[in-house]
């Protein structure tokens, strides 16, 4: 308990210190929307994963790695005490949220967020596929930094999620004793905090698009609290696309209309596609702010943001060429490079077609079919009764949205039309790409609640925020569905609570300590004049026996490049 509390003081100090010294420098123009803990917060994990894969491209991200980031840190923060006592500048640490005092149910709500997400952070690492990769992936960027064909070894760890960079300069195993395992329960702890710190359920004239939102990443973080303590990449990749459609519906209903607050957006819409291929699509809002600098002809503007969006990229781009060959794996369309140690073009299709069989429910390769009869009523079947009522809702509110884009192109509402476009676009890119649940299942939630809000919206009015003249019929509805947001969070947080019953009973050391990542029994296999390790039973391998694959088919043509691993590997 204490080592979790430890990472997490550090990783919300750095996050806060680095995410205010760029926003307030970057957008010193907008102190009050952008002076905010949540953007900072957001902006300074952007620059820490930004630097973590910098490091990693010359240097293993360990001790080395995070005491020249603490130094930078203290730099930083003692330039902004000169700034203030020295220079007689006024620094306020939250500009946007000056003179705004936090009501006690929040405060409250807050603590028992934090109590609650520790508990389920101390579990065990249980998720399937950090046993099967994910602490693998996280030790060699803490061992090596970037290894040269790496997908080789184990084709999974060509996916190269820029989150495993960001785990490996928080692991802290360098002080810890053990590389922890903290930081999505940070990043639920984060989620649940600005959910409970802003959201309007009650004594507001309005419900907003953003407080439906804001109810189902509370949801959705309760629904993950068994994955809190693993390493795997869907929870911040999925934390990300709804703070996006958050922020998005909050910048239009405070009418704060401006390009600048769109594009920073946009930006971390672009880190959450190098967190996870699944959330590219939302993208899409991109068109949005370029249509206002178009209007506005603000040619800067639109460069400032290619410029950050390709900073933001070009460290991952690299990893992947480095790591696979490709410059985005598992897609076989954008085959630029051709080093020596590029993976092998048929593992590639073989991982691609894996990824779409078992987001489908296929089994075997033998009863794969690509047609929509063929596999949607399998898929379909395959999933829970809650997630069958689920799916069925989000397929009748697509009628409704196509009549709210059309209906608000008309009204030459663009940030709404872009807001439901999105909605929509995710939704079908993730259903026929990899429709697992896992994958993309708030794609779902998002559209319902956008779909909800915007018919609330469009029924009282033209304007997102209304004072007057709202229909009878439309303050009943949404009086009914103030008390269901209401009932939905209370429900689900006695769910994030009650279910720690269910959980065995902490040993007396994790008062000290996380506990540390599963291990299966595992034999060591001759590769040129190393060795590397195999489970003994199944796929599953852990994080100790390293280096380790479970593939042994592509173990009999795996090849040194050099003498070490640092030179990588090629397949023969």
């Amino acid at each position: 308990m204490v080592m979790v509390l430890f990472s997490w003081v550090i990783l919300c100090g750095a996050a806060l210190l680095f995410g205010k010294a760029v926003t307030d420098n970057v957008y010193r123009n907008y102190p009050e929307t952008m002076g905010r803990p949540d953007v900072y917060m957001v902006t300074g994990i952007i620059f820490l994963n930004g630097y973590a894969q910098l490091f990693s491209l010359f240097y293993k991200v360990a001790g080395i790695a995070c005491t020249i980031l603490g130094a930078a840190g203290i730099a930083v923060f003692f330039a902004g005490l000169y700034g203030r006592f020295y220079r007689k500048k006024d620094i306020c640490l939250f500009p946007g949220c000056a003179g705004k005092k936090m009501a006690p149910w929040r405060i409250a709500a807050v603590v028992l967020c934090l109590a609650l997400t520790l508990l389920w952070t101390l579990q065990s690492p249980g998720q399937y596929d950090t046993g099967l990769y994910h602490a693998q992936a996280i030790r060699w960027v803490e061992d090596y930094g970037v290894v040269p064909g790496l997908g080789n070894l184990h084709m999974r760890l060509a996916y190269n999620s820029a989150f495993m960079p960001l785990q490996a300069l928080f692991s802290l195993g360098w002080i810890a004793g053990q590389s922890l395992h903290t930081l999505n329960g940070f990043l639920c702890l984060a989620a649940l905090v600005y959910a409970f710190s802003t959201v309007r359920l009650w004594g507001e004239k309005s419900l907003r698009i953003s407080d439906l939102l804001k109810c189902v990443m509370v949801v959705y973080v309760v629904q993950k609290a068994y994955d809190m303590s693993s390493s795997g990449t869907d929870i911040e990749a999925m934390l990300l696309i709804l703070y996006i459609f958050i922020k998005w519906s909050e910048f239009r209903e405070n009418r704060w209309d401006n390009g600048v607050l769109y594009g920073w957006l946009c930006l971390v819409s672009v880190y959450a596609a190098t967190v996870k291929l699944s959330a590219a699509c939302v993208a899409v809002l991109a068109f949005y702010p370029l249509y206002l600098w178009i209007k506005e002809k603000n040619g800067r503007a639109i460069l400032a943001h290619v410029a950050g969006g390709l900073a933001i990229l070009a460290p991952w781009l690299i990893r992947n060429v480095i790591i696979s060959g490709y410059l985005v794996y598992p897609y076989a369309g954008l085959d630029l490079f051709d080093p020596d140690w590029k993976m092998d073009k048929a593992v590639l299709t073989e991982d691609s077609l894996d990824i779409r069989m078992f987001a489908r429910g296929i089994r075997s390769a033998a009863e794969y079919d690509d047609s929509l009869v063929g596999w949607v009523p399998r898929w379909f079947f395959s999933q829970s009764m809650g997630e069958r009522i689920v799916i069925i809702v989000g397929l009748v509110c697509i009628p409704l949205v196509v009549y709210l884009l059309v209906k608000s192109l008309r009204q030459k509402a663009y940030g709404l039309t872009a807001l439901l476009s999105a909605a929509v676009i995710n939704l079908v890119f993730w259903f026929f790409s990899a429709p697992h649940m896992r994958y993309g299942g708030p794609y779902i939630y998002v559209l319902v609640a956008v779909t909800v809000g915007a018919l609330l919206e469009n029924a009282g009015g033209r304007e997102p925020v209304r004072e007057k003249g709202r229909m009878r019929c439309a303050a009943v509805c949404e009086s009914i569905l103030r008390l269901a947001a209401v009932a939905l969070v209370a429900v689900f947080m006695l769910q994030y609570g009650w279910n720690l019953t269910k959980m065995p009973a902490m040993e007396a050391r994790t008062l000290l300590r996380q506990p540390d990542y599963l291990a299966w029994p595992a034999t060591q296999y001759p590769v040129d004049n190393v060795h590397i390790w195999m489970p003994d039973e199944g796929d599953l391998i852990g994080y100790f026996a390293f280096p380790a694959t479970s593939q042994g088919k592509q173990l009999k043509v795996l090849r040194l490049r050099e003498e070490s691993f640092k030179e990588g590997f090629r397949h023969e």
